[in-house]
């Protein structure tokens, strides 16, 4: 026999030969009656060895028998012995003492086992501890502050009015605006309410243009008390005003305040070029929507209808200025023109790689790897840089592993806190659950419609039964759930090279990660997982427990439902709370940068996949199925590819020409030929360029 055992009875001969080195030859015959007895009375009844009485002593003939089908048992089966005891006590409904000698001499034999280089799934020793440990992290980029994404600029100014520096008065009716924007049902309000992240946009805004107004600008500086009000940014003109006034003069009047609005409003826009190096028409645009906004605010009482605020002039006034933001945002999107440099955000892409791809290699893949437990020199890391390390890698496993959507989804993903007393029927006995909460405690919308984004795992879906399960991510809010609707999506189990599935990576984060082997106060495990009940090791990391989350709890409005508790899948380590739209930005944007130096933000993998599609040549339908599932149209889709850098762009009919039109040296007139037959396609590529990009074309043919 080999030294690597090929069935169950090789293991437990090799078994056999090491009991006479630990026990005393009085104390051996009992030992080997007794692992005896566990294994073939018991065990491989749960292997499919069946005998005529169960409860009777076995005889010579089905002890032989036992052995034979011992050897035709593979290996791989050994990590389901403890499990499978235990269902053969429970049906033969074995004694407390027999389960406690049987099971102890099972134990002591499976422990043996797992120290051995064959058990399944082990590596030798020495590849098994560098399996976990980490690559030497090395950043030869230093902070991501020293890659400026607009050279020049320098730290920005904090100019915003804070709350502590807002008087009461002025404070209540920004609340009361907050309110006016998001409430469903506002009395006298002809407008549709807006989503929270859309309001505070606003308020911001608002905010901001006040701080400006008392901090920088002339003749207001230091001026804000207890008297000021809102119509400072927007002027309020009052009936009883114009009710004092002929036809002129309100027309006068009019004229005037209009005047007042126009002149704050470039001395504002002013101040952002000079001061904040602002010059993107997209800011200035998103500046005066907030500006109307708040106009529909002030005058919400002069109107019936949405039509009716046109009728006022200083609509008239802000909305002509929109118009021009709007066409100057046209014009730099035809000569994609950005404040920001987009090199600084796209990886360099080497011939015959993607975007997409390089991300994939140079980013999600290393910071797999440095979710492991040990350093680079083997010591074990701090639990909560692992955890850190997880909710890193699994954020870009959303963005980069599967099409990207939006980050206010993966920032606002919500887990249940709690789960069902009763299992659920299509779980398997000691099998992971992790429920979705139901509808009753989920957060809804006016109309009752849910309006909160869950991940959950499940063993039926959509009428399929998964027998190892499935983690769903359930969306019901995001940017275009009135266009798109609900979604439901499967979170792909990508296997890598180790072995490892994005499975283990969720689970680990939301659990932390039992490691065994023989460590210093090493535990016990006792948790759900069978192939590890009764192993030695010890617990590297809690996971998500790790950052002390300020998780929350949902009361249902029906007093007989249970209490569902809930928190948030990403939490900002240490915080507690979930990232802002800021804040997780930089995340990625930071380990993309300490790895290749650029810095991708969730909005840029948007872009990266949109390029990948039209690169890899995918079909109308693909493209629009890919549109789908990030959440937009096939319109947008394109437009995102527009927004990709130039070289990008150029290299898709570059490649296609190298290839078709000028094939390699060497080969033959039929080759060539049948290169040339597939002009068609160069053509139809032509077809698809935008009028920018076939001069940039042509430019490149002339000058080759």
């Amino acid at each position: 026999m080999s030294n690597n055992p090929q069935n169950l009875w090789e293991v437990y001969q090799l078994y056999s030969a090491c009991l006479s080195t630990i026990y005393s030859s009085q104390q051996l015959p009992r030992i080997v009656n007794e692992i005896n007895s566990a294994i073939f009375r018991f065990l491989l009844t749960e292997f499919g060895f069946q005998r005529q009485h169960p409860h009777k002593k076995m005889t010579l003939a089905e002890t032989e028998a036992a052995k034979a089908h011992m050897q035709s048992l593979p290996t791989s089966l050994l990590p389901q012995v403890r499990p499978a005891i235990q269902r053969a006590f429970d049906k033969l409904k074995v004694s407390q003492a027999s389960r406690n000698t049987y099971g102890a001499r099972i134990n002591q034999w499976v422990t043996w086992a797992e120290k051995e280089s064959w058990w399944p799934g082990n590596l030798r020793r020495t590849e098994k501890f560098r399996s976990q440990c980490c690559p030497p992290k090395v950043s030869i980029y230093g902070e991501m502050s020293n890659t400026p994404l607009m050279p020049g600029k320098g730290k920005s100014l904090s100019y915003r009015l804070q709350p502590e520096e807002t008087p009461p008065q002025l404070q209540a009716e920004l609340n009361q605006f907050y309110r006016f924007m998001t409430t469903a049902d506002w009395h006298g309000r002809v407008t549709e309410p807006v989503k929270e992240s859309t309001a505070q946009g606003h308020w911001k805004n608002v905010s901001l243009c006040l701080g400006w107004f008392f901090k920088h600008r002339p003749h207001h500086v230091g001026t804000v008390n207890n008297e000021v009000s809102l119509s400072l940014i927007f002027p309020l003109v009052t009936d009883e005003q114009l009710e004092e006034l002929t036809p002129k003069q309100q027309q006068k009047l009019w004229k005037a305040q209009k005047a007042y609005l126009e002149e704050l409003i470039c001395e504002y826009f002013n101040f952002l070029r000079s001061v904040m190096h602002s010059t993107s028409p997209r800011t200035r645009h998103l500046k005066l929507l907030s500006i109307l906004t708040l106009g529909k605010f002030i005058y919400r009482d002069w109107v019936e209808d949405k039509s009716d605020y046109d009728n006022i002039p200083l609509f008239k006034l802000v909305n002509n200025l929109l118009k021009r933001e709007a066409d100057g945002t046209k014009e730099w999107s035809r000569n994609r023109c950005y404040v920001a440099d987009q090199s600084l955000k796209w990886p360099d892409v080497p011939e015959g790689k993607t975007a997409l791809t390089m991300v994939q290699s140079t980013v999600i893949e290393p910071l797999r790897l440095y979710c492991r437990p040990r350093n680079h020199r083997g010591d074990f890391r701090s639990p909560q840089q692992i955890a850190i390390n997880h909710q890193e890698f699994l954020a870009w496993v959303d963005l980069g592993l599967t099409p990207a959507r939006r980050q206010q989804e993966v920032r606002n993903l919500r887990v249940a806190l709690c789960c069902p007393v009763m299992r659920p029927a299509d779980v398997k006995a000691n099998g992971l659950y992790h429920p979705l909460p139901p509808n009753a405690v989920r957060d809804k919308r006016p109309d009752g419609t849910l309006e909160d984004n869950y991940i959950y795992k499940t063993y039926t879906y959509e009428g399929k039964y998964y027998q190892d399960g499935v983690w769903v991510k359930d969306i019901q809010d995001y940017k275009t759930y009135k266009f798109h609707g609900h979604k439901s999506l499967i979170i792909p189990n990508r296997q890598f090279a180790d072995g490892s599935c994005v499975y283990d990576y969720i689970e680990r984060y939301l659990y932390g990660w039992w490691l065994p082997g023989s460590y210093k106060n090493s535990q016990t495990y006792s948790w759900w997982e069978s192939g590890l009940q009764g192993v030695r090791g010890r617990w590297v990391t809690a996971g998500r427990a790790e950052f002390t989350p300020l998780d929350t709890c949902c009361l249902p409005t029906n007093t007989k439902s249970e209490m569902w508790s809930w928190g948030y899948f990403f939490i900002v380590p240490d915080v507690g709370k979930c990232y802002t739209d800021s804040t997780f930005a930089n995340f990625l944007a930071n380990s993309a940068h300490t790895l290749i130096g650029k810095r991708i933000t969730p909005h840029t993998m948007r872009y990266i996949w949109a390029t990948w599609g039209f690169q890899v040549g995918l079909s109308d339908a693909q493209l629009r199925s890919l549109a789908d599932a990030m959440g937009s149209t096939l319109e947008t889709l394109r437009s995102m590819y527009e927004r990709c850098t130039p070289s990008e762009k150029r290299r898709l009919i570059k490649e296609a020409i190298d290839e078709l039109l000028f094939p390699d040296a060497g080969s033959d007139d039929e080759a060539v030929m049948t290169n040339a037959a597939d002009l068609q396609g160069i053509f139809q590529s032509i077809q698809s360029l935008s009028d920018q990009q076939r001069s940039e074309l042509i430019k490149m043919l002339k000058s080759s």
